[in-house]
């Protein structure tokens, strides 16, 4: 296994959160977390497979491949100060800016975790990877996600002029800068 170009993320947060890579080992115990039909409500019919989720993650860690270039695909584990998982953040940055996301279990909504750890992605990304331009989407139904967004200093926008990956027809697409 191919070691991380990524520096060690062990650090805390406001709200005492902890963030860390997100490796192979973490997949079960998150999988406890995540699988849950609440989490998948707006994103797929019903939640995956124990397999599927764990598949579909094993390939986000590995990255988008050697023949893909100027794209990073980032990945977090987000803990409280007990060390429970709470849920992850991803990132893929391409194009000088970074597509977002988070899932948390439902079990940690409404507690500023999510919020605390978007923020901490904003600072995290342009410290090391140089990124100011924050994307997102969400479909129309997804209120919750929606309204995080906007705490976090994201608008409605348009798509901009590169794809954005995480993209799909009638989405609403939400923007954040740094600059």
């Amino acid at each position: 296994m191919k070691a991380s170009p990524f520096p060690d993320l062990s650090m805390s947060m406001p709200l005492n959160l902890h963030f860390e890579n997100l490796l192979a080992s973490h997949l079960d115990e998150l999988a406890g977390v995540l699988l849950h039909p609440a989490v998948y409500l707006h994103i797929e019919e019903k939640p995956p497979s124990l397999s599927e989720f764990k598949l579909g993650l094993e390939r986000a860690i590995a990255g988008p491949g050697e023949d893909v270039k100027g794209e990073l695909w980032l990945n977090y584990l987000v803990r409280d100060e007990a060390g429970s998982m709470l849920g992850r953040l991803e990132a893929t940055v391409h194009h000088q800016l970074a597509e977002v996301a988070f899932l948390f279990g439902p079990q940690y909504w409404g507690r500023g975790h999510a919020a605390t750890g978007l923020l901490w992605l904003h600072e995290e990304l342009e410290r090391g990877f140089a990124v100011t331009e924050f994307w997102a989407t969400t479909t129309p139904e997804n209120d919750r996600s929606q309204a995080l967004l906007r705490r976090c200093g994201y608008i409605g926008s348009e798509l901009p002029a590169c794809p954005l990956y995480s993209f799909a027809p009638g989405d609403l697409i939400f923007q954040r800068s740094s600059n």
